[in-house]
């Protein structure tokens, strides 16, 4: 069932999911907000799904504004995570003009997944001709040339103010998948060592990876049989063997709900399950559903020595949705 086909499905969810979102009863916009909070340890600001394409000039506009929005920022911003489907099919030009894009207008450190639009999508539309294989690799190469890290695979780490952000992906085993991933026992071992270490000294760790985990924040409904299935890699269980763990998605381009609209649909872009966090971003690039419809929306998130606080956003009109903040306690 594809995106259109659940909306359907699930018609009266996703109207009133926009309508209670819009509703301002805890105010939808400010001027400026700013974490003024002296104990602010780091601000990261989250988006996903820009799919770039070398010839579509509104979407590249669109992370143009979000990055030199970013620039603006009152307060001091120390990274940018983007969760994958940062083209529309794989293709070089586009991946190219993505990192471009960053290298002209990005003031701080952009940490990157693919997604399964770079990589699984390769041919889609007559774009590209190249295999699954060439489109990851070149990810990896654009990528660590940007990031000056030497990745050897489609994952690694990075850190930023001591903390660790972990970055998965689709491995392309077998030939891979059109928007399914895999991974291999490299990467979860991988991701479990990785895990092991950032959260040695009780500081929170960072999971960022396109594809949301099984039937958490509303994948079920927004986007069925499109996700992490857990039977072939089980993340869930290795992310759950550590405390203050966040794991970071998009690929559902499901909209930001406020707190009451999460009421009404049964799901969140924040939520929690034995443990872990699991924040859902709505896309970038591309009109989203089940929630506030419109492109360049993206969560900021503030880590302090005891929460974690997600404060929703556009990069573009520089709204927030103050009724749809999301305040996490971290396990001391």
């Amino acid at each position: 069932m594809g995106v259109f086909k659940s909306i359907m499905a699930n018609f009266v969810s996703f109207l009133l999911a926009i309508i209670l979102t819009a509703i301002p009863y805890a105010g939808i916009e400010l001027p400026v907000i700013n974490n003024t909070a002296e104990d602010c340890n780091m601000t990261v600001e989250l988006i996903s799904d820009t799919h770039i394409e070398e010839k579509e000039l509104i979407r590249q506009t669109f992370l143009v504004a979000g990055l030199k929005n970013i620039s603006r920022a009152c307060d001091e911003v120390d990274a940018l995570v983007v969760a994958g489907d940062i083209t529309n099919y794989a293709d070089e030009p586009s991946i190219a003009k993505y990192y471009d894009i960053l290298k002209t207008h990005a003031t701080v450190p952009v940490i990157t997944a693919a997604g399964n639009h770079d990589i699984g999508h390769v041919g889609d539309r007559d774009v590209t001709d190249i295999t699954r294989e060439e489109a990851k690799a070149n990810f990896i190469r654009y990528n660590n040339e940007f990031l000056g890290i030497h990745a050897e695979n489609n994952f690694y780490s990075y850190d930023v103010n001591g903390y660790t952000f972990i970055v998965i992906g689709d491995e392309v085993i077998d030939g891979g998948h059109w928007d399914a991933m895999d991974m291999g026992e490299e990467q979860m071992a991988f991701l479990d060592s990785e895990l092991a270490k950032a959260t040695a000294d009780g500081k929170p760790a960072f999971v960022v990876c396109h594809w949301p985990v099984d039937g958490i924040n509303g994948q079920h409904i927004a986007y069925p049989d499109s996700e992490i299935d857990l039977e072939r890699n089980d993340v869930k269980s290795v992310m759950e063997k550590y405390e203050n763990v966040v794991y970071i998605s998009g690929h559902i381009h499901g909209g930001i709900k406020s707190e009451l609209a999460a009421q009404v649909t049964g799901f969140a872009n924040v939520e929690q399950h034995d443990g872990v966090t699991y924040v859902s971003l709505p896309t970038f690039g591309i009109v989203n559903s089940f929630g506030s419809p419109w492109p360049c929306a993206g969560i900021q998130m503030e880590v302090y020595d005891d929460e974690i606080v997600f404060r929703p956003r556009n990069f573009l009109t520089n709204k927030w949705f103050t009724n749809a903040v999301y305040t996490i306690e971290l396990v001391k």
